[in-house]
């Protein structure tokens, strides 16, 4: 399973020295991660994982950092609102956030666009006019 990062470039993106084994394991489980999202085969058949590096990147802070991680995330459409925090004082297992699974998503072309289609099923009814009473129906 290829890297999606060095850690020279996690190091370089965080700012600071890193603890070796600590960068390894971060490393490790966000390729995991990532790779799980995708699905493996998917994964392994990939020539470019370059798209994937910033949210690997931000995937290996938020498990090297979590205190650095995102306190809180909003979305809302029309009246349906949804708000995830992710700074807790105990950390769960690692996973990825909603947000990240949707970058992944995206950076390979899994993800649906938020667009979609209207497909007619069936012929239009004609529409009567003001006044136009209905045929009854001749058996």
């Amino acid at each position: 399973m290829p890297d999606l990062f060095t850690l020279e470039q996690l190091a370089s993106y965080m700012q600071q020295d890193l603890d070796l084994a600590s960068a390894t394991l971060a490393r490790l489980l966000a390729t995991t991660l990532i790779r799980n999202e995708i699905g493996g085969t998917r994964y392994d058949a990939l020539t470019d994982l370059s798209p994937l590096l910033p949210v690997a990147l931000d995937v290996a802070r938020r498990l090297m950092d979590p205190q650095k991680g995102l306190q809180s995330s909003t979305r809302q459409v029309d009246d349906y609102r949804e708000t995830d925090t992710y700074v807790t004082g105990s950390p769960g297992a690692p996973a990825l956030t909603a947000d990240e699974r949707d970058r992944v998503l995206k950076a390979v072309g899994l993800s649906p666009s938020g667009a979609f289609t209207i497909r007619p099923g069936a012929p239009a009814r004609p529409v009567r006019g003001c006044g136009e009473a209905a045929r009854p129906l001749r058996w």
